[in-house]
């Protein structure tokens, strides 16, 4: 009787659950037009941009599928920032220090400004018309549609490399090399705590007060308020180049071969596919929602979002489970892992794991003890380098 309960309890659940999701990294590259080293990217729904092009940036209408190039006026030099305040309003600021404006998505670029100088980062803050824009010498240019007006830090001669303004105009932040510096009430303060010792490439704040900087040796530091830093463990002794966060928890730090993720503030940064960042530089990072963000760097755009898709059998990566119901153990052939390494993984119907083991190279045969696992239905995913494979798992 309670094979039978089980039997109409799952035939239930089967046909109302067509899809499970489960989030992860893909490389896009081979969508792009051709090879470049990007610099920073910037999404509005499923329409980016990427910086990296002389006299030109990318721009994707759907999330990465297509890409084209959106041309600048001549010798506006390679672009290294882009921000987009709406899908038709941007701005860009190139290594030869000229700041371009866009009405229509990018179709027209024109000159806006030409302050001279390396500028490294364009930002606005919230509704605002008046936007910020840093570079070398120690550079920050405060500008609207019609001027532009030098506000550098007094003294600071740094390679200013990212600037925001989180919140409206009267708070900026900006860092580079050895410099963590904010702009209060325009009024550049002295009164930051950190350690000067490191290179910042990157700056990112959630409110006034709550941000964190990165830069060399792994180095990721923390305010809580506005002025005191304190340094974060990365367990990585990489170069960081940028850094993300999606809310006050979850955020993302990209850098020479390393992606970083946090879901507690930063409080421990686990690192990400690593197959996919050896050999890559990574530039920046950007995500318009917790399931969808992109990276940028030589060569490369990775995009994250929805990997797992239908429950019932993916025929990429073809595997064998017995017996299936199971009660105690199951018995795993995949032919795949006589010449790939890999793992299995046991996973819930909403993709959370309960159980993930590591297949070595050779192993064609795997035996997997699921006695403790509560009657009902998972799934059951093998992974390769390069491809993975699920299929509905029944425990009685």
């Amino acid at each position: 009787m309670k094979k039978l309960i089980l039997f109409y309890i799952l035939t239930f659940v089967i046909s109302q659950i067509t899809f499970a999701q489960n989030y992860g990294w893909t490389d896009i590259s081979a969508n792009l037009p051709q090879y470049s080293n990007y610099n920073d990217v910037h999404f509005i729904g499923e329409e980016g941009w990427i910086t990296g092009w002389n006299d030109g940036l990318l721009y994707t209408p759907d999330g990465g599928e297509t890409f084209q190039i959106q041309q600048l006026p001549a010798n506006s030099g390679i672009t290294s920032s882009v921000f987009m305040k709406n899908n038709q309003e941007g701005y860009v600021v190139t290594f030869l220090g000229n700041i371009l404006k866009t009405d229509n998505g990018g179709t027209i670029w024109t000159t806006l400004h030409e302050p001279g100088g390396g500028l490294n980062s364009v930002h606005f803050p919230p509704n605002s018309d008046t936007g910020y824009a840093c570079g070398t010498n120690g550079t920050v240019w405060m500008f609207d549609n019609i001027s532009i007006t030098d506000i550098s830090p007094p003294d600071n001669t740094s390679n200013l490399r990212s600037i925001c303004f989180p919140t409206d105009n009267n708070d900026g932040k900006v860092c580079g090399q050895t410099t963590i510096a904010r702009r209060k009430n325009n009024t550049w303060s002295n009164l930051q705590f950190y350690d000067s010792s490191l290179d910042y490439n990157s700056i990112f704040f959630i409110d006034d007060t709550t941000g964190w900087a990165i830069g060399t040796f792994g180095a990721i530091v923390l305010t809580v308020d506005g002025v005191s830093w304190v340094r974060q463990t990365s367990n990585t002794n990489h170069t960081l180049n940028d850094v993300f966060f999606i809310n006050s928890l979850e955020g993302w730090a990209a850098g020479s071969e390393v992606l970083l993720h946090t879901v507690d503030g930063g409080e421990n940064w686990t690192r990400e596919i690593e197959s996919l960042t050896v050999g890559k530089e990574l530039r920046a990072i950007y995500f318009t929602s917790p399931t969808k963000g992109y990276v940028v760097g030589n060569g490369v755009v990775l995009k994250y979002g929805e990997i797992l898709g239908v429950v019932d059998e993916i025929e990429s990566l073809k595997f064998e489970i017995y017996p299936n119901p199971a009660t105690n153990k199951i018995q795993i052939k995949c032919s795949e892992f006589k010449t790939e390494s890999g793992t299995l993984e046991i996973l819930s119907l909403d993709g959370k794991e309960i159980l993930k083991k590591e297949i070595r190279q050779g192993t064609e045969n795997s035996e997997i003890n699921v006695g403790h696992l509560e009657t009902g239905l998972y799934l059951c995913k093998i992974s390769t380098d390069k491809r993975s494979s699920t299929k509905k798992l029944i425990i009685e």
